[in-house]
């Protein structure tokens, strides 16, 4: 932070380690012995060991928040929160957050064990950056004898990039202090930022320890903490001001956004279950735990001094339109319906095809498989079988409302909806209904199109396929029980209802019910029979079925809420109810996010 104003910048409080034992961040984020935060470390792709954590803090660039000896008499180990300060008076516990002067040993033993906060990471990060470099050793072995001197060199350039760097001046200690400053507030915010947007969890009692020390928390509970939590204490504490906490919150929201290789994802990552999150490696992981801190640091702001900051992510750079609005992110669940749908992952089908009954449903599917090339859900459309015209034209005291309210709730959630029924009881009065029923869910369209209702003629059988056709079909499931001819078939598809006489006819010249799947599977055999005389393309069901995968096709889900709204006063999903006025300066958008 060389050459920022000094006005901006939060300070270490004295006696910071002893502070934060007292009365911050002990019992949801525990402080790491040196050996654990390398481990932690090193799971987020800084290498570092235990010794070398030692090394870094004899040079001072690098220190723990408290160092423990051990005890000169019998004594349990300290136990937390600290209640005295007598481990502090008796030199068995040192403050070493400020990476001053302080006693360290010459090398790791078990007469003392060192204390890093898991958002240490963030300055972790920075020092090494600072001093880690990358050496190409060709340079070294082109020629047959190591170039001893040119390995000098570039040590003692390495040397003074050191020196340089290690000067200290006024802003050594701003993200030390940041660090602290997440540890401090952890138990009242960090249970925020270990969320999927929707839920969270929350561990309250409990009982650590390790040969040092002792954690009592088990008549501890978040809820009592939360509520009792007073953001000015935390304020007087790190003397805080509105422009000092915003400082530090965009320099830990920066770092962690350039060290993420996710970040260009970070909305779709924040919605994504912690504990999955948690199963990230390296950089992404550091990002994680940094974006931890810069999220608690954004709730206190907010708390403090009644402002929300930019996003972590959104901190730095120029966003011309948010994607979605700004206002939608405070409804979680419509704020992940968008970003899904940026992120074409939004598994809700993309039209809903309702079929008459199971027979439909095999014979569809089968002509998806063998005509279109992919199933029907590859094409992100989904098959609902109404089990009967009756289900789709409902009784007669509640006629048509049942299935015309689930197309509007469906179109509601630009899903588009095709109906296709057998032109028995109801069903042109439905779609005649179609035609005149009004959107109770936007009050600027219709439900639907006509067009997307389809009734038969006279049924699914009859308009698809020739009385020759069904007749063979007939025959191949008798197996020789029973005689069928086309002329047959004409008179059933001349009945009243030509279904219901078809299946009079099989049980006629066989004494057995006609299985209407098996029947709709010989006559999907029959269509795609290369001796079938009339081309698959001219029967009207493919001629549907192409228009229904058009749509499906020609269905991207709004990233935008403006999107979604154009879409819903268009014409697209039902007629439109007089003229749409725009709004001043509306522009359409593109095609991908408008439908």
């Amino acid at each position: 932070m060389t050459g920022a104003r000094e006005d901006l910048l939060i300070a270490m409080p004295a006696e910071a380690g002893k502070i934060l034992l007292k009365r911050g961040g002990i019992h949801l984020c525990a402080l790491l012995k040196a050996d654990y935060f390398a481990k932690f470390s090193t799971e987020r792709g800084l290498r570092v060991s235990a010794e070398r954590l030692l090394t870094l803090e004899r040079l001072g660039l690098f220190s723990p928040l408290i160092r423990l000896r051990t005890p000169d008499l019998e004594r349990p180990p300290l136990s937390l929160p600290l209640e005295d300060d007598e481990w502090f008076d008796r030199g068995w516990a040192i403050d070493t957050a400020t990476g001053g002067n302080h006693w360290i040993p010459d090398q790791r033993n078990s007469d003392s064990e060192a204390y890093y906060s898991r958002f240490q990471i963030a300055s972790l990060d920075f020092v090494l950056s600072e001093y880690d470099f990358t050496i190409q050793l060709e340079e070294f072995v082109h020629s047959p004898k190591f170039d001893v001197r040119a390995w000098s060199r570039i040590g003692r350039q390495f040397f003074k990039i050191y020196e340089t760097r290690n000067r200290l001046d006024g802003t050594r200690l701003f993200r030390p202090t940041i660090d602290a400053l997440c540890q401090y507030i952890s138990d009242r915010y960090y249970p925020h930022t270990k969320t999927n947007m929707r839920t969270r969890s929350v561990s309250s009692g409990g009982f650590s320890f390790d040969e040092w020390t002792i954690t009592n928390s088990r008549q501890w509970q978040w809820k009592d903490y939360a509520r009792s939590w007073n953001p000015k204490e935390t304020e007087e504490t790190f003397g805080l001001t509105p422009a000092k906490l915003k400082h530090a919150y965009e320099a830990l929201a920066g770092q962690q956004s350039q060290v993420d290789p996710l970040s260009s994802w970070y909305k779709l990552v924040q919605f994504v279950s912690p504990r999955e999150r948690d199963r990230l490696k390296g950089l992404a992981l550091a990002a994680e735990t940094m974006r931890s801190g810069a999220l608690m640091l954004r709730l206190l702001h907010k708390d403090l001094y009644g402002e929300e900051l930019k996003h972590p992510n959104e901190v730095y750079g120029t966003i011309i339109t948010h994607m979605p609005e700004l206002n939608i992110r405070s409804d979680a669940r419509r704020y992940l319906e968008f970003v899904v749908n940026q992120y074409d992952l939004n598994p809700r089908p993309k039209l809903t095809l309702f079929l008459e009954g199971q027979s439909e449903e095999v014979a569809v599917k089968a002509i998806f498989e063998r005509y279109f090339g992919a199933s029907v859900g590859t094409h992100a459309i989904e098959i609902i079988v109404l089990g009967g015209v009756d289900n789709a034209t409902g009784t007669k005291d509640d006629r048509f409302r049942a299935i015309l309210r689930l197309v509007d709730y469906l179109h509601h959630h630009q899903t588009f909806t095709f109906l296709i029924l057998d032109n028995e009881n109801s069903a042109a009065k439905l779609k005649a209904a179609a035609r005149k029923a009004k959107s109770t869910l936007h009050a600027k369209r219709f439900v639907t199109r006509p067009e997307y209702l389809k009734v038969w003629r006279d049924s699914f059988e009859f308009d698809n396929f020739s009385a020759t056709e069904i007749a063979a079909a007939l025959r191949r499931l008798a197996g020789g029980n029973g005689r069928f001819s086309s002329a047959d078939v004409a008179v059933c598809k001349r009945d009243r209802l030509p279904g219901a006489a078809l299946t009079a006819l099989y049980r006629a010249r066989t004494g057995h019910d006609l299985n209407k799947l098996d029947l709709a599977r010989e006559l999907i055999e029959c269509m795609f029979d290369s001796s079938s005389r009339r081309a698959i393309g001219n029967r009207p069901l493919i001629r549907v079925l192409e228009r229904v995968v058009k749509l499906a096709a020609l269905n991207p889900f709004p990233t935008m809420a403006e999107s979604w709204e154009y879409n819903q006063t268009s014409s697209y999903l039902g007629k439109t109810r007089g003229r749409i006025k725009r709004p001043t300066g509306f522009r359409r958008s593109s095609s991908r996010n408008r439908r």
